[in-house]
């Protein structure tokens, strides 16, 4: 079974989202962009140890835009799906099935205004709440359900040690009454008989007989002989059925206890002991399913652990528990499944959540963003703003070719991403998907003959895919044929209003027409050992003479358009770019100063 979409109205910073979830689940956002919020929502419906005066919201829970009278319900909504193929499950959810589709089940929560109250409610006392399924309020959910589909949190201050230290929140009692119910009581008593020759042993010395005297002598005397409660120092418990109470995890292979641990440690062990206390409640049918919500866990492994940890829970595809991930850590973003992510933005008053569950890319493109998103530690997912670009020179120029238009990218926030190619395809979709704002810069690139150019082609690609991720409709084949006939010049003023930045032929070209960068240029490559030829023909456009393109690239290419970048970036402070660069970096820093 899996969670397959969360439907959350008028709830505290929420005025309306509705969240495809696919799998795992990684919320991504800032401090208090409402990321604990969203898990409440979900412990309204499933967490069977939240009472019913914790479900009893108050005003001060309705989105603070809503109607005045509270006459907008908080709704939360939540449908599971996949799991026809689990027997108790099915029939479990069966009555719970959604009328549009009976392959999900939909379970709710709403908190309402009383329908006897007239005007607006004075108290939460004036409200109502009820929790039920299938989308029918007559169909109440019952606390069975709750206890066969549980959520379990882990919230942002959790104390990993006292929980593996109390007996009553440790994830190990079950797993530790379950093992000690297989052995025998002769094998316990037998263990019990040693423990207490060993105590005995112990009340032998004086040192530990005196200790225990006195502390015995000052309890009684504060509480008093009626409420006296006969303390000893002991191994253990002196009865045998609560011996395996004392049992604890030790590490370093038994000599220190796990108070010894680290923070980051003592957290991995309660991750694996829930882990293994959910399959041992599913293998003894007291749990379906479970749903574990850690929130922020950088704040307690650091970022090594945080990769390894997560890269192997997250990818873990278990049709019996799911994981959902409060974060805003780039460690544990860059090695999420690109399908887990959620990200959650402030917009207007209220938060909006972008879910990339439903992105449509191939299996291929899905390996290049996880693959780039892990090589730059996730900063793109972080970004206020996006500049794609296809190679490494533009990459190593663009910080520098807008610091000399007075913009700081880093102090905007806006990442540039070079995509190692002309594939933008997958990017842009992620981007649209995000509603992040950018832009993509791009070469014209014509080709001889009656070719038409690659960039145009690029071009029409990526604004199919923007209308596919926007839900509108595509280019019919007489809108094509109408950008496909148009020249160069016009073809690019349309296109850069849709934030695709072309130049005439290829960026460093560009670069070599810009009187103000041709000059450091011909340094860069005049410092090369080239032949007579080249360093005569590197003289002639010094001096005026056009600029040869495929010589130009050709000279490049023995030095590496990427370390040509590297020095040119030098060289280029305070220069004017080729105009189609200056367009695309004022256009995104436009885009991000008033998103």
């Amino acid at each position: 079974m899996r969670l397959s979409k969360l439907s959350i109205r008028n709830f505290r910073n929420f005025q309306s989202v509705d969240i495809p979830l696919a799998g795992n689940v990684v919320l991504l956002g800032q401090n208090r962009v409402g990321k604990s919020n969203l898990l409440f929502a979900i412990q309204l419906i499933l967490d069977p140890t939240l009472p019913d005066s914790a479900r009893q919201l108050k005003l001060t829970d309705f989105w603070d835009g809503g109607p005045a009278d509270f006459s907008a319900p908080i709704e939360v909504h939540l449908e599971l799906s996949d799991f026809a193929t689990d027997m108790a499950l099915t029939a479990i959810l069966t009555d719970f099935r959604a009328s549009h589709d009976p392959t999900i089940a939909q379970l709710s929560y709403v908190f309402r205004k009383k329908p006897e109250v007239t005007g607006a409610p004075q108290s939460s006392a004036d409200c109502e709440f009820i929790v039920f399924g299938g989308g029918d309020e007559i169909r109440s959910l019952p606390s069975r359900v709750r206890r066969r589909i549980a959520i379990e949190l882990l919230d942002a201050l959790r104390d990993a040690e006292g929980q593996l230290g109390n007996w009553r929140s440790s994830p190990l009692r079950p797993l530790l009454e379950d093992a000690v119910s297989g052995v025998s009581r002769t094998d316990i008593d037998a263990v019990a008989a040693e423990l207490d020759k060993a105590t005995k042993t112990l009340e032998t010395f004086p040192t530990i007989k005196t200790l225990e005297d006195e502390l015995r002598s000052g309890i009684l005397l504060l509480s008093g002989k009626a409420h006296d409660i006969d303390a000893r120092l002991r191994f253990a418990p002196a009865d045998p059925l609560r011996l395996f109470r004392a049992i604890a995890m030790f590490i370093d292979n038994g000599k220190r206890g796990i108070g010894d641990a680290s923070l980051g440690s003592a957290n991995v062990a309660l991750l694996a002991l829930k882990l293994a206390e959910f399959s041992w409640r599913r293998k003894k049918n007291e749990r379906n399913f479970s749903l574990l919500c850690i929130e922020e866990p950088e704040a307690h492994l650091h970022p090594q652990l945080q990769r390894s940890v997560f890269k192997k829970l997250l990818g873990n595809i278990d049709a019996s528990q799911a994981m959902i991930v409060t974060s805003h850590s780039p460690t544990l973003a860059a090695v999420t499944p690109l399908r887990s992510i959620v990200q959650l933005k402030k917009q207007a008053g209220s938060t909006q959540a972008y879910s990339l569950a439903n992105l449509p890319v191939t299996s291929d493109e899905i390996d290049d963003l996880e693959n780039y998103l892990d090589a730059t530690r996730a900063e793109l997912l972080f970004a206020q703003g996006v500049i794609f670009v296809e190679g490494d020179a533009e990459e190593a120029l663009l910080p520098t070719f807008a610091s000399s238009l007075s913009h700081s990218l880093d102090e905007l926030g806006i990442t540039v991403c070079n995509v190692g190619g002309v594939n933008f395809r997958p990017y842009v979709k992620l981007a649209e998907a995000l509603k992040l704002p950018y832009c993509v810069i791009t070469d014209w690139d014509p080709l001889d003959g009656s070719k038409p150019p690659l960039g145009r082609k690029r071009t029409l690609d990526l604004w199919q895919d923007m209308l596919t991720i926007r839900g509108q409709p595509l280019l019919t084949p007489p809108q094509l044929a109408k950008w496909e006939a148009m020249d160069h010049a016009a073809f690019s003023v349309d296109a850069a209003k849709t934030r695709i930045f072309l130049n005439d032929q290829t960026f460093e070209v560009s670069v070599a027409n810009t009187p103000a960068l041709l000059h450091p240029l011909l340094d860069i490559l005049g410092q090369q050992d080239f032949g007579s030829v080249r360093t005569a023909r590197i003289a002639a456009w010094r001096g005026g003479a056009a600029v040869d393109a495929a010589q130009l690239l050709a000279m490049i290419a023995s030095i590496g358009k990427g370390r040509l970048g590297a020095r040119l970036a030098k060289k280029a402070v305070g220069l004017k770019p080729p105009t189609y660069i200056e367009s695309a970096i004022t256009s995104v820093v436009a885009a991000v100063q008033h998103a």
